[in-house]
C-alpha cells in the first residue's frame, strides 16, 4: 500500500537506508521516447483557418542530434501550413503503451520545421528510409522532400515512474537505448 496521502498523485515512498537509484532527468525520457516512437502528431498553424491547429499524423526519423526528420508532400495541407509558418508541434506517445492512454508517457515539443540543406538531404533520406524502407516509392517524386525539426522545447509530457525512462541507458548524441 502506498503512503501517499489520499488525492494526491505521488507520494515521498518510504525512507530506506539504500542509495537513492539514479533516474533519467526528464529530457533524457524525452530523448529516449523520441528514438522509440515512429510516429507522432505534428500540429501546424492553419493557414486556411488563421488561428486554429491543423493536426496531422506523422511518420519520422532522427538524425545523428536527435532531431526529428519528416518526409512530405507538398500537396499536404501541413506542408503547405509549415511553409507560411514554420511553427509546429510534435506530440509522441509511447508506442507499446496498453491500458489507460493516460498512464502512458507522452512528451510535445515545440519547434520550428524547415527544409533539409541540401548537402544534409542525403544523409536525411538514409536515416528515414533505413526507417520507413517502403517510402522508396515515393521518396523521389518532385513534390516530396524532408523537413526538420531545427530547434526543440520540451512540454513535459507524463515521463514518470510508470512510463519510460526506467532502466534505458542513454547516449547523449542519437538518444539510443542502451543494449
Amino acid at each position: 500500500m502506498s503512503s501517499a496521502p489520499a488525492g494526491k498523485h505521488a507520494g515521498p515512498g518510504a525512507t530506506s537506508n539504500k542509495p537513492a537509484v539514479a533516474e533519467p532527468t526528464y529530457a533524457e525520457r524525452a530523448r529516449t521516447l523520441a528514438y522509440l516512437g515512429r510516429i507522432g502528431s505534428l500540429s501546424t498553424l492553419s493557414r486556411k483557418q488563421p488561428g486554429f491547429p491543423f493536426g496531422s499524423v506523422m511518420p519520422y526519423g532522427l538524425d545523428s542530434h536527435g532531431r526529428p526528420i519528416f518526409l512530405v508532400s507538398t500537396m499536404a495541407m501541413h506542408t503547405q501550413n509549415v511553409q507560411a509558418d514554420p511553427r509546429s508541434s510534435l506530440l509522441v506517445t509511447q508506442p507499446d503503451a496498453t491500458g489507460d492512454p493516460l498512464g502512458a508517457s507522452r512528451v510535445t515539443v515545440l519547434g520550428i520545421a524547415l527544409p533539409v540543406p541540401e548537402p544534409e538531404v542525403a544523409e536525411a533520406r538514409k536515416l528515414y528510409l533505413a526507417r520507413y524502407a517502403n517510402s522508396k516509392h515515393w521518396v523521389d517524386f518532385e513534390d516530396f522532400s524532408f523537413y526538420r525539426r531545427t530547434w526543440w522545447t520540451l512540454l513535459r509530457g507524463w515521463l514518470g515512474s510508470d512510463g519510460l525512462g526506467f532502466g534505458l541507458g542513454i547516449c547523449p548524441r542519437a538518444a539510443r537505448p542502451a543494449g
